[in-house]
């Protein structure tokens, strides 16, 4: 097994020697490309120093642990090296420095318990192998944690570069943290596995060249996430260390009651640990400590805009109106935990709109006169109110209104400016941690106090829009319900003047009668029909035989234009609709033909069957129309040529049979005549059973 050892780390020497060799030829170089060259460096001498120590033991025993050590340190730079450009690193020499002493203090504190061990062994002293190897898994477990930060915050376009990279050394961190992991449970390290730990090191190789092949220069962007993930998980990391050496020491000076404490321990740094994790104001403290140290600029502006549209454009319960996700999203940039939005009334004055969280806020009204308003809405400016209070700030004689000075967690007020025009404003309630508001917060909240104007305003005229075609709506139907009573007068004048002639006739006034009957009780179909479309109810259809209908239209026609003749093939034809508006059509249709033609000009209307339709053709001889007036006019609303005319009965019979699933056609010749063909579907034989 000693062979396999020697030769395991030989290969691993020579394969990562001949990496570095082949990097260090290259042209241009790096940052991160030195420090890979001298990761692969050291890694190639560590392991050569076990391949010696395998071979002659001796002195060169002592070197093997410091020698990992400086590997793992070396490979951990890398990836920091990876990091400084998201970091800002070059920028902020105070930062670059707590980082340099850092990691130098952890590389001398390994490497002091990498000795320790190594010349007083295991037995005499187990505390520290017991360090050691929590200091190894400790080590591996950080490694791994920065590959996979750094590989699922890079941007997408970039992480087929470093993919195999990231492979690579999470091999080589996961190899460390399983050996270590089976040599603490075990008590003593497996040979095995230390012997082929050079070839599986040397695996790893091909995988590291490749991707610096991809990155000549390794310019990555790395999200800001991967800052907060990493330091949050180092910071877990070094707890759990803390911690663990504590309830170490506790087991080793507490005697009988050791494991008692030990445990005891645990359980109240574990409840402790849970409340500050999960508390608002830490995270808040910390984002704001990480933007402060390790940033240029405190905000990442793409995962910002991106939190922001998700937050306004969630829907369904629980996530509130526009108004509320709105405020939210305002609030979630500051930390803030709660705001409250003021919109402007109908008499100029501001009023609350909506809230989210705030519910200490005690709701006032801005008057339209209040200078604040003025502010805002010239200016477009933040108000502090802290600095309002203070008497600092370029405000001058402007101040806010009572209620929101008497309110001690009124914090920023944020103008949402729409058009050049004040749409409204946002209260924030005051930040979970204390947070030093510079240019870079005043702009943000700017710019997303316009776009949450452009949301809530939008929203407004959607809401304006559909009302509006609501009434609209309404008024066709009612243009619709004049033009038909329009012909009911039409028809009861006619009867009127005939009654000063016929009066004393029995046929005539029978007549008379049933057609004030039919005309009173259309007038209150269509009251019915008006009512109906107000209360929101569609049309019923039924079933039913439009021969009868078409003839019951030709006959009341009829008795003002004798040469009006009906021929139907077969007797009844059968469709599904609201027999009223069918009785609209046909009168529209033959009320046209008719003021179209001479008295004595024939009319000729014609039902049959054709395929799985019923075709209605009105036919007449009269003056005809133009094929740019059938084109351009005939179907257009509130377009006649007759005086006193709607205009609309052509249109609306076209509605009203493309609403039933047919179609009306228009030939026309001028001076010639008019051919209306109106094709409906036949109801079916199913269809009618079940409206039967």
């Amino acid at each position: 097994m000693d062979e396999v050892g020697l030769v395991s780390h030989l290969i691993a020497c020579v394969g990562f020697g001949g990496l570095a060799a082949a990097l260090l030829v290259r042209r241009q170089q790096t940052a991160a490309s030195l420090w890979l060259i001298a990761a692969a460096t050291v890694t190639a001498a560590w392991a050569g120093v076990v391949a010696l120590a395998i071979r002659y033991g001796g002195d060169y025993l002592i070197l093997v642990s410091p020698a990992e050590t400086l590997r793992s340190a070396a490979w951990m730079a890398f990836l920091v090296s990876l990091l400084a450009r998201s970091w800002r690193l070059s920028e902020r020499l105070s930062s670059s420095f707590v980082i340099a002493v850092v990691m130098g203090f952890t590389v001398a504190a390994q490497l002091a318990i990498d000795f320790a061990d190594e010349l007083t062994g295991v037995e005499a002293a187990p505390g520290i192998a017991y360090l050691f190897l929590l200091a190894r898994l400790t080590v591996a477990i950080g490694g791994l944690v920065l590959v996979h930060n750094l590989y699922i915050n890079t941007a997408e376009s970039n992480r087929w570069s470093i993919r195999l990279l990231c492979t690579g050394l999470a091999f080589l961190f996961g190899y460390d943290l399983n050996m270590y992991t089976l040599r603490f449970l075990s008590g003593a390290l497996s040979w095995d596995l230390f012997a082929v730990r050079g070839v599986a090191n040397a695996l790893v190789v091909p995988l590291i060249a490749l991707s610096a092949w991809r990155n000549r220069l390794w310019e990555l962007q790395v999200s800001r996430q991967v800052v907060f993930h990493t330091l949050s998980l180092m910071g877990i990391g070094g707890y759990l260390i803390v911690m663990a050496v504590a309830a170490w020491a506790l087991r080793a000076l507490g005697g009988d009651w050791g494991s008692l404490l030990q445990i005891s321990f645990l359980v109240a740094t574990m409840i402790l640990a849970a409340v500050v994790v999960f508390s608002g104001r830490f995270r808040a403290s910390a984002r704001v400590w990480i933007n402060k140290h390790f940033f240029a600029y405190k905000y990442d502006y793409r995962q910002e805009w991106l939190r922001l549209i998700a937050t306004v454009s969630r829907s369904g319960p629980g996530y509130g109106g526009l108004a509320e996700r709105a405020i939210q999203g305002i609030c979630d940039i500051v930390d803030s935990p709660g705001g409250a939005l003021y919109v402007p009334g109908e008499d100029g004055s501001f009023e609350l709109a909506a809230r989210w969280n705030y519910r200490n806020l005690v709701p006032g009204r801005v008057e339209a006169d209040n200078g604040m308003l003025s502010y805002l809405g010239d200016r477009g400016r933040i108000v502090h109110v802290d600095e309002m209070r203070r008497g600092g700030g370029d405000y001058g004689a402007i101040t806010a209104p009572a209620f929101v000075l008497a309110d001690k967690k009124a914090w920023l007020i944020v103008p949402l400016i729409h058009l050049e025009r004040l749409a409204g404003f946002i209260i924030l309630e005051r930040s979970r941690a204390h947070r030093d508001l510079n240019w870079e917060d005043f702009d943000l909240l700017r710019t997303v106090g316009r776009q949450a104007a452009s949301y809530i305003a939008e929203a407004a005229s959607q809401a304006a829009l559909s009302e509006a075609q609501k009434f609209d709506e309404f008024n066709r139907r009612f243009a619709f319900i004049m033009h038909d009573i329009k012909n009911l007068v039409s028809q009861l004048s006619l009867v009127a003047r005939n009654a000063e002639r016929h009066a004393d006739k029995p046929e005539f006034r029978s007549d008379m009668i049933a057609t004030l009957q039919g005309s009173v009780g259309k007038m209150n179909d269509l009251l019915a029909r008006l009512a109906q479309h107000n209360s929101g109810k569609p049309d019923e259809a039924a079933v039913v035989d439009l021969t009868a209908i078409v003839g019951a239209v030709v006959a009341v026609k009829g008795r003002a234009h004798e040469t009006l003749s009906l021929m139907a093939s077969p007797p009844e034809l059968r469709v599904a609709g609201d027999p009223g508006r069918l009785e609209q059509v046909f009168t529209h249709l033959i009320q046209n033909a008719i003021d179209a033609s001479e008295p004595d000009a024939r009319i000729d209307v014609t039902l049959r069957k054709d395929g799985r339709m019923a075709r209605v053709d009105i036919a007449d001889h009269g003056s005809g129309m133009s094929p740019a007036f059938v084109r351009n006019e005939l179907f257009k609303p509130f377009r006649s040529t007759k005086t006193g005319g709607f205009g609309i009965g052509a249109y609306e019979a076209r509605e009203i049979v493309r609403g039933l699933g047919g179609r009306l056609d228009v030939v026309s010749r001028e001076g010639e005549g008019t051919l209306f063909s109106v094709m409906l579907p036949l109801a079916a034989e199913e269809d009618e059973r079940k409206r039967a």
